[in-house]
């Protein structure tokens, strides 16, 4: 009998301890719960956030709440409890209970995860509602200036980081090179002819839009293959964590060839973007359009697996309509998706116009949602009245082209956002449309944090508790430090949609406004001095926080827009001696000049997300063969200067004040502007300098004989805090500031604004 007796106790405590072990204590909660096997996904994300403490979380379902996901946090003996109504939604809990109960911060650009050996437990249960039905993420853009180089590992990453914000349906386009193929060998293409159809790497999300053809290409099978096999992962991580990806679908584009391949066929040229060709449209009368969109669904099943979430655009910051029915056309396109996948839905960018109202008219509600992509400056979803009361998505898209700058309009954000929560037309998602990532964290952590909300929080309180938990630290100096922050860089000022621009990496002139070539700006519309201050306030705190990697970037970047910013001071210096014929005062100007931009360069090299050797080194690292290799460099060169190859309207719209790009493209055009400048002064004509012969023979090099370092150099903290010493009293002695009126009003889409906002991408 005590044999017996001991046999059963023993059993009993290995049937505690595996139970333990995965997280199955029944006793934790009145809920259902989930086993690590059954939710291995958030598990896994867990163990990746935290590696070895995901056995200290619990993780149970409960029920939606009117439809919308919902999340509890509790502590029960030594662990941390999360319910959730899905995947999503206990993942969100998960990074609710860092932020908000434990103080750790997760973000691109750093993180702070500092947990003591016993977790902190909430004071009492928490239980948050989202108004949202989803989350959505990415502009087809973001593929390109962020993620075209992008392995495995950090797609890993950037899902986790997904999911932790409470993302369930991202746009998804890696692999459409393999889809596209497959589906023009079936329309009489050989394979040679499809892959001049494609785009090369860095140049997919304008051929996925309609925007261009070939560009950049073509690529290798190798690049396909492997494309391939990196979208499978993809999909099945997001899938697996409760994401609905949103695939391309089939909107009626074809190539410009399509006609000659296939006899009789009924297409649609559609002219040109920027001057650059586009694919042409295949007429929704003609027989092969049903055809075509079949094959197209019918392929990527094959390759992807059926899609409830598809993603396309109608005739995309342009395109030609004439003879069309819209809402014929609309009807035809979202009837196929619906043959594939009765209960897809067909999300939809609300950008320059579209979608129209007679587009809109031929689509079925229940089956679509409109994306509209920036709600942080205009508020179209008002004057559209919820987009003819469509199912709708409030969006930001504070970054463009991979510009380097601190921006986000984070009050239009919160003003914008409740008054479209109290409208008569709600949103049901939120997104993130930005045309690039891995800048301003402060911006994403807040709008996900409001994904958890039913109105948005103050931001002054808000603020100061994002700096505790970004740093572990907290002091009455970060605290002054981000609010100076949140009411200069981070403030909304009239007229002003895109990120103030880095003069240093604009084309030189007597008279520099903008960087970039389209609705930008160069122009300082807050106090400089209130972000020198700032950083001055958080440099106090490096002895506490200086290991920090958030903190590390934050330092850097806040003291590189300082840098850009009082970097236009000397530049009106140099141009004003100049103009005044002071020789020494203009020599004296411009080697002020050229010692800001090389302190400028030698910050930046301290942080990795700013240095061009880490973008022109991993485009090579991610092709499999060296001809793939070259192509890859050769894209990656091209899209941050000229864009094209050929002289055209986009040079420098995707400028980066990255090291490496700093001191070996941009600062031979200062010098040679300045150099010609000072020839002046000595009695000499004026050369009519044409920057592009030396832009264009720099997109040429390669990495064998241009390499770039591609890791830091030196302690971005003490070369931040030496930069700063050296130019905070030179901003006292040469800066007046005239303050700019604040944003308060509504940005109503004007037809001018709407040609602008086509223009900018």
């Amino acid at each position: 009998m005590v044999m017996i007796k001991r046999v059963f106790v023993a059993f009993f405590l290995v049937l505690f301890t595996v139970t333990a072990c995965f997280g199955r204590l029944s006793e934790v909660s009145n809920g259902r719960e989930v086993s690590t096997g059954r939710n291995g996904g958030v598990y896994g994300m867990i163990g990746r956030v935290l590696p070895g403490r995901q056995r200290e979380f619990v993780l149970e379902t409960i029920a939606k709440q009117d439809g919308c996901d919902v999340f509890e946090i509790a502590g029960v003996n030594a662990r941390i409890v999360i319910r959730g109504s899905s995947p999503i939604a206990l993942a969100s809990g998960f990074n609710w209970y860092l932020k908000h109960v434990a103080n750790c911060h997760v973000s691109w650009c750093g993180d702070q995860l500092n947990l003591p050996a016993s977790l902190p437990r909430p004071e009492q249960t928490i239980r948050r509602q989202s108004p949202y039905k989803h989350g959505c993420c990415f502009n087809y853009c973001t593929f390109n200036y962020t993620m075209s180089w992008w392995n495995w590992e950090r797609w890993e990453r950037e899902i986790d980081y997904m999911a932790l914000c409470g993302i369930d349906m991202p746009l998804m386009v890696i692999g459409s090179e393999a889809l596209w193929m497959n589906v023009l060998k079936r329309f009489n293409y050989s394979d040679a002819e499809a892959k001049a159809f494609i785009a090369g790497p860095a140049y997919t999300a304008w051929w996925m839009m309609g925007n261009l053809q070939g560009r950049g290409g073509p690529v290798t099978d190798q690049w396909i293959e492997e494309r391939t096999v990196l979208a499978k992962k993809i999909l099945a991580r997001m899938r697996s964590l409760g994401m609905h990806p949103a695939v391309p679908g089939f909107v009626g584009l074809v190539p410009g060839n399509f006609a000659k391949k296939n006899p009789g066929a009924k297409v649609i040229p559609q002219g040109s973007w920027v001057g650059l060709p586009r694919p042409f449209v295949l007429h929704p009368d003609d027989p092969m359009f049903g055809r075509f969109a079949h094959v197209w669904y019918e392929e990527m099943e094959k390759i992807y697996g059926k899609a409830d979430v598809i993603a396309g655009d109608l005739f995309h910051e342009g395109g030609r309509t004439a003879g069309l029915d819209l809402t014929e056309v609309a009807k035809q396109v979202q009837g196929h998706m619906l043959e594939h996948n009765p209960d897809a839905v067909w999300i939809i960018q609300a950008w320059g116009g579209n979608p129209k109202n007679k587009l809109l008219a031929g689509l079925k509600k229940e089956n679509t949602l409109v994306q509209d992509l920036c709600c942080e400056f205009w508020r179209r979803w008002e004057s559209r009245k919820g987009f003819n009361n469509f199912p709708w998505c409030f969006g930001t898209i504070i970054m463009y082209g991979g510009n380097v700058a601190l921006h986000g309009r984070l009050d239009a954000i919160a003003d914008n956002l409740n008054a479209a929560l109290n409208s008569s037309t709600p949103p049901v998602a939120l997104g993130t449309f930005w045309e690039s990532i891995e800048v301003n964290p402060v911006v994403m952590d807040f709008l996900w944090d409001v994904r958890w909300r039913d109105q948005c929080p103050d931001l002054d309180e808000w603020i100061q508790q994002y700096a505790v938990r970004r740093y572990g630290v907290d002091t009455p100096q970060l605290r002054e430090a981000w609010l100076k922050i949140l009411n200069s860089a981070y403030g909304s000022y009239k007229g002003q949609r895109r990120p103030g621009e880095s003069l240093f990496c604009a084309k030189p002139s007597m008279n520099v406004r903008k960087a970039s070539p389209f609705a930008a700006s160069i122009k300082v519309r807050y106090d400089m001095r209130e972000l020198r201050d700032a950083i001055g306030l958080l440099l106090t705190a490096s002895n506490q926080c200086g290991d920090v990697r958030g903190y590390q970037f934050d330092i850097v970047d806040m003291t590189r827009q300082f840098m850009a910013n009082t970097g236009q001071l000397a530049y009106r210096e140099m141009i004003a001696t100049f103009r005044a014929g002071d020789r020494a005062a203009f020599d004296m100007a411009v080697k002020t000049f050229f010692e800001m931009f090389d302190d400028q360069e030698r910050l930046l090299s301290t942080e990795p997300l700013y240095m061009l050797g880490q973008w022109l080194k991993t485009a090579r690292d991610i092709a499999g063969s060296e001809a793939q290799a070259d192509i890859n460099e050769r894209n990656a060169r091209l899209l941050i200067t000229t864009w094209t190859t050929e002289k055209s309207s986009l040079r420098d719209y995707a400028w980066r004040e990255w090291a490496g790009l700093l001191s070996s493209y941009y600062r031979p055009r200062w010098k040679a502007f300045t150099d010609d400048l000072s020839s002046q002064l000595d009695g000499n004509p004026a050369k009519n300098l044409d920057y592009y012969p030396m832009e264009a023979e720099w997109a040429k090099r390669k990495w064998k004989n241009d390499s770039y370092p591609v890791k830091p150099q030196g302690d971005p903290v003490e070369e931040a805090r030496r930069v700063f010493n050296r130019w905070s009293p030179w901003l006292d002695r040469h800066y007046k500031h005239t303050a700019a009126p604040r944003s308060k009003t509504l940005h109503k889409e004007t037809g001018k604004n709407r040609e602008a906002a086509a223009a900018s991408r």
